[in-house]
Formats: C-alpha cells, structure tokens, sequence
C-alpha cells in the first residue's frame, strides 16, 4: 500500500519530491524515484508485504520495466509460482513484482485479467517508451490525472497534482450541480476543472508519441436468466468462495483487524477471519445516540471472541471537517465522513490493516432505495405507468408521513421533505430512465431546489439532469441493472472514497473481502430471489451469515432490524460546535464572496434546520462541506 505519483511530456524540477511530501501519510516508511527524460514517476510506501524488501520501482530482469504500485494483490503468491514455472526471476517477495513479469508473460489485458486485489498502477516499458497506469476492477484505489498541451500528470491524490507549476485548484463549477444532486462528483470529472478520475476498471495507456488511450478492461455481465443452476448449488459455491476472499485477504506481513458494526456484513467478514485467526482486533465506531450500533457490535464480538474496541462520535470532531476535506481531496457532503476519520485513527493505533463490509449492499441489494425502485418497476409493469405517476403518488401523498415511517427504511424520520422527494420520485417515474430515477430517489435536492438555491441567473441554468449518465445495460433482470449503476456510479465515488481517504489519512490500509471480483460476478450469475425476498435483503448472504452463527443463542447479526449507518445530525446540531461551523461557512458575507448560493434562500434553509427534518439538516451539511473544500483548496487555507 502506498501513494504513486509521476508525470510525462516535460521536466519539472523538483516535482517528484513535492509530490511525495504531499502524500506521505499514505506511505510514512519509505518513497522511491524512478527518473527518465520525458518520463518519470515516484510513490511513497506504506511496508505491508515483504517488509525488508519489495521497495519500489521494482524493475524486471534487464531493467527495461518498472513498475509502482499503491494497493494490494491478493494472488500474488499464485500468480508468482505460476511466472517461475514459465522462467521469470523474482529479486523480491513482493506482490508488486507479479505485475511486471506477468505484464511480460501476457501483455496488459492479460495480466489485468489474472490480478486479484485493490490496486492502482502504473507501470513503464522503457524499450518501447510507453507506460501503463490502470484501476482495479471495482475502484477501491483511487487514481487522479491531468492532461494539457501534451504534458501528462497522474496521482493518488488530487493535492499531488496541484504541486507542480502547470496545474491550478481551480473549481468545475460545472460539478456544481451534481455535487449538490449526488453530494459528490462522479466519474471521470472531479471539484477541480482540469483534474480527472481513471475510472474503475480501466487503464490508459501512453504512447511513445505522446498519445494517450483509454480502454475499459473489465465489466460486469447480465445474466440473460437462462441457464441458471439451484439454488443449493450457487450456495455452496457462495460458501467456498467466501472463505477465500477473506483468506486472500489476510494475507499480509503484519497484523490484520477487522472494523465491525451492527450489520451483517461486517460481522460475516469477522466470523471467517476468526476461522483463520485466534487474535483479531475489531473497531466500531458510536454517536452516544438513539442511533448507535456499538451495543449489537459489542455483542457480536463477544461471540466471535475479538479484542473489541469502541470509538465514539463528540461534538468538538466537527472542529476535524476542515482537515477531513484536505485529506478527501474532494467535497462528500455528509458528516458521516468525520466517523470515517475517528475510526480510522481509532484503528491505526493498534494496526496497519483493517478488513470492513463495504460491497456487500451492491452485490447483494442491501439498500433500501433498491427494493423501493424494483418495487415500483413492477407495479408499473402490471399496472402502467399512469398507475405509478398518479395513483401512487396521490396515495402516499395524502398519507402522513408520521405512518409512511413505520413501513419504510430510512435513516431517519421522512420529514415532509423525504416525503416529498419520494413523491415527486413516483409522479416522474415512467418519463424517466433507471439511473434518473437512481438519482431521483436517493437525492437531496431535487432539481427545483437546486434551482433555487443557486444565486442568480448565472448559476440557475446549472439545474439539470444532464450530468447524469446513461443506463448503459439494459440486458439483464431489472434488479442486477439497478445493482450495475451503483458500479458505475455509487461504489467508487460514495462508498469506497470515503474510506479510503480516511483510512490513508492514518496509514491504515482497508481491505474489502465483498469485492474479490469473483465474487462479484457469482452475485451478477445468481437469480435475483437468492438476493432479495419479499421484503428481505441479501437473503444468500444472510443464509452465510446464519450457519456461520448458529450457535449464537440470541440478536444474530443475520436477523437484526436494519439500521442505516448515519451521522445523526439531528443529535448533534444544536451543539455549539456544530452551530459555530455552520455560522463561519455560511454567513452572509462569505456566500456572497463565493457568490454560488442566494443567502436569503440558506438563511431559510438554516432556519428550517429547527425542525431537525434530515432532508433540512444534511441540505446545509453539504454546503457547508463544499464551503471547506473552496477555502482549503482554492483560497489555499490547507488543513
């Protein structure tokens, strides 16, 4: 695990080193350079396998290849008795190295397609003068680049790029918009005009021209739903699969924890650890609210027997945002980032390496929004789409959204703005297509708040659907299209960013079993009834997690009522920390200094905080986080 970091088409000295300073809490124990003309690179090492060795660059036999490498392959050592088989040479015991020589033995899209691990990459073949910087398949790494007048410069983080001469934190204040429909920006694009993502699962390649291509080199397959095998069958290869995601995963030169909440996910992820190990250190992280899963947690680990350990949540961490944003290189607006943070210094204390749940909502269906939108798919293909705009929406919207609570998963109560969203989300349905209707749902401004919100004509016109991406598969069952758009979308750019950035602000490296590509595509071959029934989620996983506790006696992790993983806002926001951020963000005076947002219409906005509607309260929490992002990145305040 490390940050990398390079550029190519022009010199610019004493980049590398102002770039590695930059990202050296991803990597604290060491950096390397690797110096050609026209070409160079660099990254900065956090040592988890092949400690003494496997520095980087790692170069091939003859020194004509190199490579850097921030994440982890999992297979490495497969991959490694299979190159010596065929003659390769290894100088370490590194995972890194697998890369290289595999890249001789099979080229670029042959070694992708055996790599098994989180990883960004970039890799130089100095014989042809061309270079190689890929993605895993599902985004957990994340790589940041920027072209112009033919120089090329690519980083771990966004901040690498800003240290050299050639490129400005500007803001996209294009991204504006769907910053604000999506609380993040998604892929490719990015808060910075000039700074883009490589999207998950592809690579680009440079030329010895200077030219540049992109290629995706992985994607997931729709089942066309006729040649699928039983269910005891897809089971018991769930089963097997299972427990080689978590070995491979535990693969590592220093001890490996696990974060566990409440949920079924994380506690599937350390009952199998604990399988492999009798000394596993867990993490959970609490609010000292209604909301708090740290006893389920608590209770989970008593079981399993790990050496737990509770992080809790206070009202002076909001005082962090600032430093928080630094380290996301990106606006996520919402608080939860700042739990995100705390565990994660939490675990960095005891360990290098933690294993957590992400990926099981997306291969599963675990989220809410995903039944509610395969729900009323179906009730439009029975009924119509007349049905759906009209009489659904006319029915929940006379029912009192105190009763809708009651039937429906939310993070916190509706509020009559949840209320509405849901019921503009039902009136739009039929015109729209599923992504529009992805977004529609799970948004906090709508496009007519959008609109108004914006300060004058100038920024009005921002208000659209156009930054939203098309379906791009069509071809499978309704739910596994729904559960492909959280690939494109959700997954990198909400989920895996998140932990990330906060897990490398501490040099902690996050390792996610549910997102072994294999994994994946057995979910994506699966029928959709093996992952939801009825009214209950991830029912194949849950059957995992069942036999994995059955000898738990009460409150198994598989039965538990669902409990959405939020900052709870609405605990927090009469503290006079929380009061004070958002008075210094958003006050008169700074808005119009910004001059994106009306400041009568957020003064509104700030008042109707006082109903502690979580529409209301997380609208402000998003601005005030793009506020941050302006003042540590383009006013140049840092952390």
């Amino acid at each position: 695990m490390c940050g990398i970091f390079g550029f190519a088409g022009f010199e610019e000295e004493g980049l590398l080193a102002k770039m590695a300073r930059t990202m050296k809490h991803r990597g604290p124990d060491g950096e390397g350079f690797y110096e050609q003309p026209g070409f160079s690179m660099g990254m900065v090492r956090l040592s988890i396998i092949d400690l003494s060795g496997g520095w980087q660059p790692i170069y091939n036999e003859d020194r004509s290849c190199a490579i850097i490498l921030n994440g982890e392959i999992y297979n490495y050592k497969e991959l490694r008795i299979e190159l010596e088989a065929l003659g390769h040479r290894f100088s370490t015991h590194s995972d890194t190295e697998t890369i290289l020589h595999g890249y001789e033995q099979w080229g670029i899209e042959g070694v992708l397609a055996k790599l098994n691990g989180m990883f960004a990459f970039c890799l130089r073949d100095e014989r042809r003068k061309e270079y190689f910087i890929a993605r895993d398949r599902a985004g957990q790494k994340p790589l940041y680049w920027h072209r112009a007048h033919g120089r090329l410069l690519f980083a771990s983080e966004a901040k690498s790029l800003l240290q050299s001469q050639h490129v400005s934190a500007t803001p996209n204040v294009a991204a504006i918009d769907a910053y604000l429909g999506l609380r993040n920006v998604p892929e490719p694009q990015t808060m910075f005009e000039g700074i883009e993502k490589l999207r998950a699962a592809h690579y680009l390649h440079g030329k010895a021209d200077g030219s540049i291509s992109i290629k995706r080199y992985w994607d997931i397959v729709l089942s066309d739903g006729k040649h699928y095998r039983s269910d005891d069958e897809y089971y018991e290869e769930l089963k097997s699969l299972w427990d080689d995601a978590v070995t491979l995963c535990m693969r590592s030169d220093v001890p490996v924890g696990a974060y566990l909440s409440g949920g079924v996910d994380s506690s599937l992820v350390v009952a199998d650890m604990m399988r492999h190990s009798s000394n596993v250190n867990t993490y959970s992280i609490g609010f000292g609210s209604p909301q708090d899963e740290t006893k389920d947690a608590a209770e989970t680990a008593r079981f399993l027997g790990t050496n737990h350990h509770e992080i809790i949540c206070e009202a002076h961490d909001f005082n962090l945002l600032r430093k928080i944003v630094w380290h996301m290189d990106r606006p996520v607006g919402d608080a939860l980032i700042i739990a995100f943070y705390k565990l994660a210094e939490g675990a960095s204390k005891d360990l290098k390496v933690v294993l957590g749940g992400e990926g099981a909502d997306e291969i599963f269906a675990g989220y809410s929004f995903q039944k509610v939108i395969s729900k009323v798919e179906g009730f439009r293909r029975k009924f119509g789409g007349f049905a759906v705009s009209h009489l659904a929406a006319n029915a929940f919207a006379a029912t009192p959204h105190a009763l809708l609570n009651k039937f429906f998963e939310f993070p916190a109560d509706l509020g009559s703005q949840g209320k509405k969203r849901v019921v503009e989300f039902l009136r739009n349905y039929p015109r729209r297509d599923a992504m529009k209707n992805f977004v529609a749902l799970r948004t906090l401004w709508s496009q007519d708040d959008r609109r108004s919100i914006y300060n004058s004509d100038k920024f009005k016109h921002l208000a659209t659907e156009a930054w939203i991406p098309p379906v791009r598969d069509t071809s499978g069952p309704f739910l596994d299209q729904l559960l492909k758009l959280q690939f494109d979308e959700w997954l990198q750019d909400w989920a895996l960013i998140r932990q990330d950035k906060n897990t490398m602000a501490h040099s902690l490296e996050y390792r996610l079993p549910f997102l072994d590509h294999r994994l994946i595509e057995l979910a994506f071959r699966m029928p959709p009834h093996l992952k939801v029934r009825g009214n209950e989620d991830k029912w194949i996983e849950r059957k995992l997690a069942d036999e994995a506790f059955a000898k738990m006696p009460r409150n198994k992790p598989g039965h538990r009522p669902k409990i959405p993983f939020f900052l709870p806002l609405d605990f927090f926001f009469e503290h006079p920390e929380f009061k004070a951020l958002v008075a210094d963000t958003l006050s008169e005076t700074q808005l119009k200094k910004r001059g994106y947002f009306d400041p009568a219409r957020v003064r509104w906005l700030i008042g109707k905080m006082e109903t502690r509607e979580f529409v209301y309260l997380k609208q402000v929490m998003s601005l005030v986080i793009l506020e941050l992002w302006h003042r540590v990145f383009v006013d140049g305040e840092g952390a």
